[in-house]
């Protein structure tokens, strides 16, 4: 039997492959719309605004009981941070990068630092560490291969993933594209750390089987989500890889760039993934849309299949919608208290 344990204990202890009282929750993103409202935040200034992203944030851990607390909202910021145009969304559709560089040698990045939501998200990990020291502040990036495709143009990435396997000349293309892209990680992950974040989470949703070959992503994506991972991990900090889609055929390649745990959708069967992963710890697969308009009985099936599968943390096969309803958080919640005192 384990003493109880705070939020950040149990999700800490869980990415180390620890024993935990109970199974932890966790979501990828926060932007729901009713938290939003209910905390006075208002669009699109909460994107900007460390005090509206944390209130909002905060009540993810609050009012349903997750286990840890994200910014920033959205996965544009770094694209932002280096002058690409970016849609702002709506209060429930979030931002998207609308823009694109022509080569490698175009993207600026020495102000990164400098970018309004770039310091709004360094604000934020500190005042969430402040207001809630129990959770585990987790910091929301964009991994390399996917923040590649934003600089480059999602059409462009998807065109030379797969001429970068047939001619070494435009393999050379895509690692230049991938090395800025690396560049520009570093520089934010030491800044989340050393404004205090618990754990980074990277999304690298362009390198799904969906979008890419699976050959490709051994070659060009495991290598480069290493060389992330490994600079975070030299940094004294723990992360978290999710990829989108299907991604049976590469979850080996996952467990092997060193994350300390591996998020999928629920497009996956997770007692066949957590088969190949090893001791990686596998999480999500549940259907996200059940937060918007899932019965108890649905999204309490999905919490027990994941889990009964053997998944070490409850979380959504993506992030958590905006338009989800804290009714259904707080049944998602309990769901995994519930075979928590069953099962552990």
């Amino acid at each position: 039997m384990v003493a109880e344990m705070t939020s950040k204990e149990r999700v800490l202890a869980m990415l180390n492959r620890k024993q935990v009282d109970r199974v932890p929750v966790v979501t990828g993103s926060t932007m729901v719309k009713e938290y939003i409202e209910k905390s006075g935040g208002i669009w699109p200034d909460y994107h900007s605004n460390p005090e509206m992203m944390v209130n909002t944030a905060g009540l993810m851990h609050t009012d349903a009981g997750l286990d840890n607390v994200v910014v920033p909202f959205g996965m544009f910021i770094e694209s932002h941070a280096v002058n690409l145009e970016v849609k702002m969304g709506r209060i429930d559709i979030q931002p998207s990068v609308r823009s694109f560089f022509s080569k490698p040698e175009d993207v600026k990045y020495d102000n990164f630092l400098e970018d309004k939501y770039v310091k709004t998200t360094l604000a934020a990990i500190k005042l969430a560490k402040e207001k809630f020291s129990d959770a585990a502040v987790t910091a929301f990036l964009v991994a390399p291969v996917t923040l590649a495709g934003d600089l480059m143009g999602a059409e462009n990435l998807s065109v030379l993933s797969i001429k970068c396997l047939q001619k070494e000349k435009q393999m050379q293309k895509m690692k230049n594209w991938i090395s800025v892209a690396l560049e520009i990680n570093r520089i934010y992950a030491r800044a989340c750390v050393e404004a205090g974040a618990d754990i980074l989470y990277y999304s690298d949703a362009s390198a799904s089987p969906n979008l890419v070959m699976p050959e490709f992503y051994y070659e060009v994506a495991v290598p480069a989500e290493k060389e992330i991972g490994d600079f975070v991990h030299s940094l004294g900090c723990p992360w978290e890889l999710h990829i989108c889609g299907n991604t049976t055929p590469i979850v080996e390649g996952m467990a092997a760039t060193g994350a300390n745990c591996l998020s999928i959708e629920q497009a996956v069967k997770m007692s066949e993934a957590t088969k190949i992963a090893g001791d990686v710890p596998v999480i999500g697969n549940i259907t996200p849309l059940l937060m918007v308009e899932g019965s108890k009985e649905q999204i309490t099936e999905a919490v027990r299949n994941a889990l009964d599968g053997g998944a070490k943390a409850s979380m959504l096969g993506c992030g958590t919608p905006p338009l989800s309803t804290s009714d259904r958080l707080k049944t998602w919640v309990q769901a995994v208290a519930d075979w928590s005192a069953e099962n552990l």
